[in-house]
């Protein structure tokens, strides 16, 4: 049983992108890079340069969070409850009735700064949700990180508009939170003192009924007996339970008329689901919080600010409902302790009765002075509560106070022009990146050897490297020819046409004497270079070579050898004139022993017809006997059929592809043209590969690796140990 994961993990190694790529891409495109980073910093310098420079006027406030928050509170929230009471505070803040009352204490809807010299109605509501929006967009208020401080931060272009619209947004704020927090605490204080007054006034006719019974009986105390000392000890323990459900239910009352009257309040934390609603309430304040901040940046009709509307919505009616189901709670709370109260007093009066038919005066005297006890006790308990309980410290302690007031800045905070220009360059970049990352995926230029594999499925037999600065650089003279086989026997771009030249000895072969082709897609991809400098290192084997120029329409190989013009017969002669001799057009090469040529010395009106004529096939017959190899320069396949007539009659068809030159659909090509051929044999010679894509890259500094001769002692032309008279012997 096989698995198919090494196959994977081959085809994935394959198809990444190596560092390579990369290298290769941003020498390609660099300049662009460079450009489009120093156009976008350019730009943007210019731009924070003609901005209106805007200052940020900075107050702190401070929110302890260790204050009283609720009726019968133990002591500070938890974290969630923090957490909302912060995001609560944010909100406040931010809220267009704050941000109004701001605006009109200051009279901004006049001020030539903020106003822009416009006469603005507050009273329009129009006019009014545009001037609150746009002071909202100049107000950010944001929790110091690590702190329980909140940085309220408004930006004007005036230094003293901007530090006085912060500090009168704090004390704005301040005033209106002590208010409701007053107006809220009032309103239980209120009745609570009602029901102090009755309890009062209930305690004073007790009194009075307990001094007209001692002034009755005219004693101060006296002894009963065992049944009416049970009957006292019972009524005097329920008038001590009564105390407590008594002050329960009160305190009950006062919460459930609180969150009755008042939704803002705080949830006290003995009511069921209470800890649901607050958990809720902190949801709903940070999407209340999301959807404000969205608005004022991107506007009413951003996309995503409609869903986090309708999330906020959701949120408000799940609110509600639990509110709802807390607020009903805290009215089961009261009902209970209600009930409790009920059914101890159900037994006082039963007591009492049970005491005015069988217990005399003195025991009478003994319960009035035990419920006027419990009664003094309970109105104590109340007004201990009032006055430093839980109810009063809601009002009394303040949980916002104010930290540092805004001072009037001296520095601007906008426009930054370093930030700006480094986000300038950077978003040049980026740009760059993007069209280059377009002009490369939708490139159909080969730019890897992985790519010409693809493209055309066919042995890569040679991998050449690019040599072209090489040779330039070296300043050679009109007679010497510019060929790297020549100039640098120990360069890389030599080695790789020895690579080409074992690769090509090692193909099997059906004759002694093998005919090679050597064509390409399209012009320009170095087909000619490749068959002189192949046709070179065969020859220095001591091989007999013939090199054939059939481009027949732009012959370029008497040029590229400098063969000075004669009247000798050339390819065109022999195959339009019967008369003409194979050994009569041929030439040699002074500068390479073993190397002849037959060049095209007149260009003939009908290529493809002289081509076809059988006279082609008769020269091929006559190099096969007196060469080791025939080399073959064609036109470019896709151009012209010169080259497919050609491919018929030899042993190896070779295809140059240039790195960056060649097309992948040229590629496809090929190979359909190529399939009519199943006989021969084939091969890719890679032209132009980068040095970073080739396996010399890996040596380092190719040069230093194979050894100068660049011109020096290791070229054909140089003076030194190893180099080659014209004659083609050792000097």
């Amino acid at each position: 049983m096989t698995t198919n994961p090494p196959i994977a993990a081959t085809k994935f190694t394959e198809n990444a992108i190596h560092l390579s790529d990369i290298v290769r891409i941003l020498r390609k495109y660099g300049l662009y890079l460079l450009g489009l980073m120093i156009l976008g910093a350019t730009l943007a310098t210019l731009w924070a340069k003609f901005q209106t420079p805007q200052y940020d006027a900075v107050a702190m406030v401070h929110m302890d969070q260790h204050s009283s928050i609720s009726i019968g509170s133990g002591g500070g929230g938890s974290g969630d409850e923090y957490s909302l009471k912060m995001q609560t505070l944010i909100i406040g803040f931010q809220s267009p009735t704050i941000a109004e009352m701001t605006m009109r204490r200051l009279d901004l809807a006049k001020h030539p700064v903020f106003a822009g010299g416009a006469h603005i109605n507050l009273d329009n509501p129009v006019q009014r949700d545009q001037l609150v929006h746009q002071f909202l967009g100049s107000l950010s208020v944001t929790q110091v990180p690590r702190s329980e401080l909140l940085s309220i931060r408004f930006r004007s272009s005036s230094p003293a508009l901007a530090a006085s619209v912060a500090n009168t947004l704090v004390d704005v704020y301040m005033e209106q939170s002590f208010a409701q927090r007053y107006k809220s605490t009032q309103d239980i204080t209120h009745y609570l003192t009602v029901q102090m007054d009755s309890l009062k006034q209930k305690i004073q006719d007790e009194q009075n009924d307990l001094l007209n019974s001692e002034a009755k009986l005219g004693i101060l105390s006296s002894t009963a007996n065992s049944d009416s000392s049970m009957l006292v000890s019972e009524t005097t323990q329920l008038l001590s339970e009564r105390v407590k459900v008594q002050s329960d239910r009160y305190l009950a009352e006062a919460e459930y008329q609180n969150m009755l009257h008042h939704p803002d309040a705080s949830i006290p934390p003995d009511i069921p689901s209470a800890g649901a609603l607050v958990a809720l309430q902190s949801q709903l304040a940070a999407s209340q919080s999301q959807v404000a901040s969205l608005e004022d940046r991107y506007g009413p009709n951003y996309p995503p600010l409609q869903q986090a509307k309708a999330q906020l919505s959701s949120l408000q009616k799940s609110a509600e409902g639990l509110r709802q189901n807390v607020l009903n709670g805290a009215a089961e709370n009261l009902e209970r302790a209600q009930k409790a109260e009920q059914s101890i007093n159900d037994r006082l009066g039963a007591l009492q009765k049970e005491a005015q038919g069988k217990t005399p005066d003195t025991v009478r005297y003994e319960i009035l002075k035990s419920q006027y006890i419990s009664d003094q006790t309970l109105y104590n308990v109340l007004l201990s509560a009032m006055g430093t309980g839980a109810i009063q410290a809601g009002m009394q302690s303040q949980e916002l106070n104010r930290f540092t007031a805004a001072e009037v800045p001296g520095i601007k905070a906008y426009p930054n022009v370093r930030a700006d220009t480094m986000a300038g360059a950077a978003g040049g970049f980026l740009i760059a990146l993007v069209i280059v990352g377009i002009i490369v995926l939708n490139s159909d230029t080969v730019q890897t050897v992985e790519q010409v594999e693809e493209g055309l499925p066919m042995p890569v037999l040679a991998s050449v490297p690019e040599y072209k600065e090489d040779l330039a650089a070296m300043r050679l003279s009109d007679d010497v020819l510019p060929l790297v086989t020549l100039l640098a026997p120990r360069s890389a771009g030599t080695e790789a046409y020895r690579l080409l030249r074992t690769a090509i000895t090692l193909m099997p072969v059906s004759q002694k004497h093998r005919v090679i082709s050597l064509t390409s897609c399209g012009p320009g991809e170095g087909k000619s270079t490749t068959a002189l400098n192949l046709a070179v290192v065969l020859a220095t084997q001591s091989k007999r070579v013939l090199l054939i120029d059939a481009d027949l329409r732009k012959p370029t190989i008497a040029q590229r050898l400098k063969m000075p013009a004669t009247d000798q017969p050339g390819l065109s002669r022999f195959l339009s004139d019967v008369t003409v001799a194979p050994e009569e057009c041929v030439q040699k090469v002074p500068e390479v022993a073993g190397l002849d040529v037959i060049p095209v010395q007149e260009i003939p009106p009908f290529p493809s017809e002289l081509l076809g004529q059988g006279r082609l096939e008769q020269l091929l017959a006559w190099s096969r006997d007196h060469y080791d190899y025939v080399l073959i320069d064609t036109p470019p396949v896709l151009l012209v059929t010169d080259a497919l007539i050609i491919a018929s009659h030899c042993d190896t068809l070779l295809v140059v592809v240039r790195i960056g030159v060649a097309q992948k659909r040229a590629l496809r090509r090929i190979r359909q043209d190529l399939a009519k051929y199943p006989g021969k044999q084939t091969g890719v010679v890679v032209n132009a590969l980068p040095h970073a894509d080739t396996y010399y890259g890996g040596y380092g500094n190719y040069r230093k690796y194979y050894g100068k001769g660049y011109g020096g002692g290791g070229s054909y032309y140089g003076s030194g140990v190893g180099g080659y008279l014209s004659s083609g012997k050792k000097k």
